[in-house]
C-alpha cells in the first residue's frame, strides 16, 4: 500500500529531517477530537470545517505500519512538480492539534494536525517529474494504463494524502530507479537540498518530539448519530477505513476479506472526471492469481433507490480502468460491491439488493457502540 503526501520547498526539508509525513488545514483545529460533544456553530465551528478535517482523518486513517510513503513536491515557477521516495510508515497515524504547541509549526509555516512517523525504505536522490509520470504516454497503449489516481487528484483538488494502486506504484518506482541508475541512498540522516533539487545527507540527527495523540473518530460519530438529522457520513468513512485497517474481525468477515492476507484500501476513490467517488474500495489477492475488488457505498441513513445507479457507475469504472491492469498480469478479477448503511425495511430496496447480488451490512448504534450486521 502506497500513500502520496504533498510537500513544498519548506515542508519537504522538515519532513525528511524529522522523519514524518503529515497533512492539515491551514489554521483549522480539530477540536472535536479532544471534545467530542462540542456543538457546531456557523460562526466559530461550521459543519463544513469539520467535514473537511474529518476527510483528512479518513485519508490518513488508511496508513498502517510498513506502508510505502511517497512525497509530491509541488511545482514552482522554477521547476515542475516531482515525486520523491521511497519511505515507509513506522507508526500508526497520530494527532497533534493545530494550536500554538503544534510541533514544528513555526518552521513549517503551517499546521499539520494529522501525522505519521516514517523511515527510509529505498530512497532515491532525484525525483520523477509529474509530466514524466502522468503525461508521458510513449509506453502506453490504452487509457487504463495511465496513473489515474494522481491524474484525478490534480483534476479534483490537491488532497494532502492520496493513495495509489500497487500497479501505479510499480510504474513510479521503476521510473525513479531508471532516473537514478538504480542507486539508492543509505544515510543516517536526510534533508532536501533546494539548489540540487535532490534528497541529500543531513549534517545532524534530529529526533521527532511532538505530541502523538490518538486519532479516534468514534466518540464524535456517536455524538452525531445520537442527534436525529445530523449528517455524519464523512465520519462514517473515517471510522470504517480505520476499522478495516485495524482488522476488525467482525467487519472483515462480513466483507469477505481475509485478515491474514495483505490488502489495498482506498477512500474517496475517484472514478471519472466528474465528481463520482467510491467511498471505500478494497483490493485483495486471494490466491491462485485471483483478485477480489470490493467497492463500498456508505450511508449514514437508510439506502434509497439512488444507490443502485451509484454502484453501477463504480462497477463500470472498475471494469474499464482497474480490472484490465490485472488482466494484463494474468489475474482473475471478481467484483463484489457492498452497501454499509442503516437497516431498511423497504421491500423494493431489499429485493433489488438481493437480485443485484450486492452485499448489505447495517451499522447501528447500540449501547453507545456501533455494530455491524450482515443483512445480505
Amino acid at each position: 500500500m502506497t500513500h502520496v503526501f504533498i510537500v513544498d520547498n519548506i515542508t519537504f526539508k522538515y519532513h525528511l529531517e524529522y522523519m514524518f509525513a503529515g497533512t492539515g488545514a491551514k489554521d483549522k483545529q480539530a477540536i472535536f477530537l479532544t471534545n467530542p460533544n462540542v456543538p457546531n456553530d456557523k460562526e466559530s465551528f461550521p459543519p463544513v470545517t469539520e467535514r473537511n478535517l474529518v476527510a483528512m482523518i479518513a485519508d490518513i486513517s488508511r496508513v498502517k505500519v510498513g506502508d510505502k510513503i511517497i512525497f509530491y513536491l509541488q511545482a514552482t515557477s522554477e521547476r515542475a512538480g516531482m515525486f520523491f521516495g521511497v519511505f515507509k510508515a513506522i507508526s500508526n497515524p497520530f494527532f497533534d492539534e493545530n494550536d500554538d504547541k503544534n510541533y514544528l509549526k513555526s518552521d513549517l509555516k503551517k499546521g499539520l494536525s494529522f501525522r505519521v512517523l516514517i523511515a527510509p525504505d529505498q530512497v532515491f536522490k532525484f525525483g520523477v517529474t509529474e509530466r514524466e509520470l502522468l503525461d508521458n504516454i510513449a509506453d502506453k497503449k490504452y487509457p487504463y494504463q495511465l496513473c489515474w489516481s494522481l491524474i484525478y487528484r490534480k483534476l479534483k483538488g490537491n488532497r494532502g494524502c492520496t493513495m495509489i494502486t500497487d500497479y501505479e506504484y510499480d510504474e513510479l518506482y521503476n521510473k525513479l530507479s531508471v532516473l537514478n541508475s538504480g542507486i539508492t541512498l543509505n544515510f543516517n540522516n536526510y534533508t532536501y537540498d533546494l539548489k540540487q533539487n535532490a534528497i541529500v545527507e543531513a549534517n545532524s540527527t534530529k529526533q521527532y518530539m511532538g505530541r502523538k495523540n490518538t486519532i479516534d473518530i468514534e466518540p464524535r460519530m456517536i455524538y452525531k448519530a445520537q442527534r436525529r438529522g445530523i449528517a455524519f457520513e464523512t465520519h462514517l468513512q473515517a471510522y470504517v477505513v480505520r476499522q478495516i485497517v485495524e482488522k476488525n474481525a467482525s467487519l472483515l468477515g462480513k466483507l469477505g476479506i481475509n485478515p491474514n492476507l495483505d490488502f489495498w484500501i482506498g477512500n474517496e476513490v475517484s472514478c471519472g472526471v466528474g465528481m463520482q467517488r467510491i467511498d471505500v474500495m478494497i483490493i485483495q489477492e486471494v490466491g491462485n492469481n485471483a483478485i477480489n475488488i470490493i467497492p463500498i457505498e456508505l450511508k449514514d441513513e437508510k439506502p434509497t433507490e439512488k444507490i443502485f445507479n451509484q454502484i453501477n457507475l463504480y462497477v463500470d469504472w472498475i471494469l474499464q480502468y482497474v480490472k484490465p491492469n490485472y488482466d494484463d498480469r494474468q489475474k482473475t478479477v471478481q467484483i463484489n460491491p457492498f452497501i454499509i448503511a442503516s437497516e431498511t425495511t423497504n421491500s423494493m430496496i431489499v429485493n433489488k439488493i438481493t437480485s443485484d447480488d450486492i452485499g448489505y451490512i447495517s451499522i447501528e448504534l447500540s449501547n453507545n457502540q456501533f455494530e455491524f450486521n450482515k443483512l445480505n
